[in-house]
């Protein structure tokens, strides 16, 4: 499987990764699928900003086709004309309830392992792991069951900060949560910091971008990786 796990937030949309997006889709890609469905408020300007951020040629663009997949309107057509797909950000819950409601994980999940590249971005990457347990975001949609894509078998916490400044001395980390996972679950998680992508290509998982991934494994130290340096996971 082909896969492209990314943590950035950034200004402006996707202008930091675009170049690694470029470099994971190569040539062959025409036509990409973009899933707003995380949005919670406009999908359609979502969509729009998707657009103008991959659709124009290099260096401004990668130079594909971009299909707005709607989760409430035809999206497995949708599905089936795209070459690539790219589940955008937002919020997790809500992407796992709506890919869901309309019947879209085993599709994508088929189209996957047979050969199409993913990209995940934020909560788009969460769904790539075996659940969504370690998302920043609120439940705010009351979803129930959390079992997602299963693409990696490492669960992600994107927009990782090993520190917050603005919290108080004791206040619970991100580590700290991390460590109540792994009193349940025994997967690996993966804390990607902003700037920084996970690609998955021919059973490799290498780091790429400006930060670090932080590996957590249970019952191990966790350990920090850099650009172009191989997950254990």
């Amino acid at each position: 499987m082909r896969v492209l796990l990314i943590s950035d937030s950034g200004r402006p949309f996707l202008e930091h990764v675009r170049p690694h997006i470029a470099d994971f889709l190569g040539g062959a890609v025409k036509r990409l699928a973009f899933v707003t469905a995380a949005s919670l408020g406009d999908e359609i300007a979502y969509y729009q900003r998707a657009q103008a951020a991959l659709g124009p040629l290099p260096p401004d663009g990668v130079g594909v086709q971009v299909l707005h997949l709607r989760w409430s309107a035809e999206p497995l057509a949708t599905l089936e004309r795209a070459d690539a797909l790219f589940v955008g950000g937002g919020n997790t819950y809500a992407l796992l309830k709506r890919l869901r409601e309309a019947r879209l994980l085993e599709p994508i999940r088929a189209r996957v392992q047979a050969g199409m590249p993913y990209i995940g971005s934020s909560a788009g990457s969460n769904v790539a792991g075996p659940r969504i347990l370690t998302t920043n975001d609120w439940n705010v949609v009351a979803l129930e069951a959390f079992d997602a894509l299963g693409l990696v078998p490492f669960n992600i916490n994107p927009h990782y900060r090993e520190t917050d400044p603005t919290m108080a001395a004791g206040s619970e980390t991100r580590d700290d949560r991390i460590s109540e996972y792994h009193t349940v679950w025994d997967n690996p998680v993966a804390g990607i910091e902003e700037g920084t992508l996970v690609r998955v290509d021919a059973g490799a998982v290498t780091v790429c971008g400006r930060g670090r991934v932080k590996v957590f494994a249970r019952g191990a130290a966790p350990r920090w990786f850099g650009n172009g340096e191989r997950l254990p996971v």
